[in-house]
């Protein structure tokens, strides 16, 4: 009967073909494909529990949105993206059941700004059913699904809100549990900071762990974090824990963690590389990124220039010296009009002190006092006034230092932000 079903999907696969709407540049039959899928910030963070199949299919629809997707569209998903290990009637009962459990899945999520897309200081919590439709087609051999337009801001054109964060889908794919996979986002939103501390019951309000669940710290611990650190340590982003207590009671849980640098064999690809995640959040279209990975690859820079050209035009965008900086980024580097500039810069120097920021030249290693950064983000000049802000420092330090590969130490007691090119 699989095979009669897989058969079915090529049938019609061209008569049904508005409602396989798969990512761009994608194999749609490719079991572990090489997608990135992204999610705001604050769908992150809402509360709902998933059974693993409804996760499967969840991951899924994510994998075939495209940054530049205005609006959701209707797809099929097979049933060998969503049951791996099951055949026969009792898999395909499964599937339509978890389908009509769908239907009526609602998130509890923080409403955010209509404008900007931005999270409160101080959220509102709505119920927003998450899917239009999810109805398992034997014909098709797969689940028709798409999600209700209701959350589009959390989904859809990402970059305008800045607010998001990105995974490989590959990584997300080797988690079993979903407990273990809304925990993965969780420490990924925070990938940059390298620790995360959560109250537990702020963790199991995202779990959506009722109380009668779990009631002794003991069986959590084994059941969820045990289970998730044990899951989490064969992705990119392994993680430790340490229990801070009040009293005899466990109350926050400090995640430490490091995100693991992406293999130095893997073939660079446009979405396959933290420079062009970087890149797309910008605004750079997915053409621009395919040449400068050709650049790349012909070694005509190396990935430092990029680095270069990202810091050049941020202050020349934070000075109001230019409007689009999606397109002079582009231009720097598909024409190469810095790279002088950059070989120049990435020579070894004497060590130069200034009062505001101080640059260590060894081994070409760039360092910020944490209290100069903070104070300029506290007190922004009249240009800087004009880009959008984040709404809080660690955001900040996030999205302009950490994503540019910045790392934070500790040096005589005193917090800097420091790079090695």
């Amino acid at each position: 009967m699989y095979l009669l079903q897989k058969r079915r999907v090529s049938a019609t696969k061209k008569t049904f073909s508005h409602l396989i709407c798969y990512k761009k540049d994608v194999d749609p039959m490719e079991n572990t494909p090489e997608r990135r899928i992204s999610q705001h910030n604050a769908l992150i963070n809402a509360r709902f529990s998933f059974v693993p199949l409804q996760m499967r299919l969840f991951v899924a629809l994510l994998s075939r949105i495209d940054f530049d997707d205005v609006d959701f569209k209707e797809h099929l998903v097979p049933l060998d993206e969503l049951i791996f290990d099951r055949r026969g009637g009792s898999a395909y009962e499964q599937v339509d059941e978890m389908c009509k459990g769908l239907t009526s899945f609602t998130l509890y999520i923080e409403e955010l700004e209509e404008k900007t897309r931005k999270r409160g200081r101080k959220p509102n919590y709505t119920y927003i059913p998450l899917m239009a439709e999810a109805g398992y087609r034997a014909d098709l051999g797969g689940v028709v699904a798409s999600f209700n337009p209701k959350i589009t801001p959390y989904l859809l054109q990402l970059r305008e809100s800045g607010n998001f964060t990105m995974a490989d889908m590959q990584e997300v794919l080797k988690l079993k549990s979903p407990q273990s996979v809304r925990i993965y986002w969780l420490l990924k939103e925070y990938s940059g900071f390298g620790r995360r501390t959560i109250s537990v019951d702020d963790l199991r309000f995202v779990l959506g762990i009722e109380e009668h669940e779990y009631p002794r710290f003991s069986n959590f611990k084994a059941r969820i974090l045990d289970k998730a650190q044990s899951e989490i340590g064969e992705t990119d982003i392994p993680f430790t824990y340490e229990l801070e207590r009040e009293g005899k009671t466990v109350a926050r849980i400090k995640f430490l963690f490091q995100q693991l640098a992406a293999s130095a064999t893997k073939k660079t690809l446009p979405r396959a590389a933290e420079w062009a995640d970087a890149l797309a959040e910008i605004g750079v279209s997915q053409r621009s990124i395919t040449t400068i990975a050709n650049q790349l690859e012909s070694g005509e820079y190396d990935v430092g220039y990029i680095s270069f050209v990202l810091r050049i035009v941020e202050g020349q965008f934070r000075k109001g010296k230019i409007k689009k900086p999606a397109g002079a980024i582009y231009k720097a580097l598909a024409e190469k009009y810095l790279l002088e500039d950059y070989r120049a810069e990435t020579k070894p120097k004497p060590i130069v002190k200034k009062e505001v920021i101080k640059l260590i030249e060894k081994e070409s290693i760039v360092a910020y006092k944490m209290s100069e950064v903070r104070k300029m983000y506290d007190n922004p000049g009249p240009y800087a006034q004009r880009q959008k802000r984040a709404d809080t420092f660690e955001e900040h330090l996030q999205q302009i230092y950490l994503k540019d590969g910045f790392n934070v130490e500790n040096r005589e007691g005193e917090e800097w932000l420091v790079k090695s090119s």
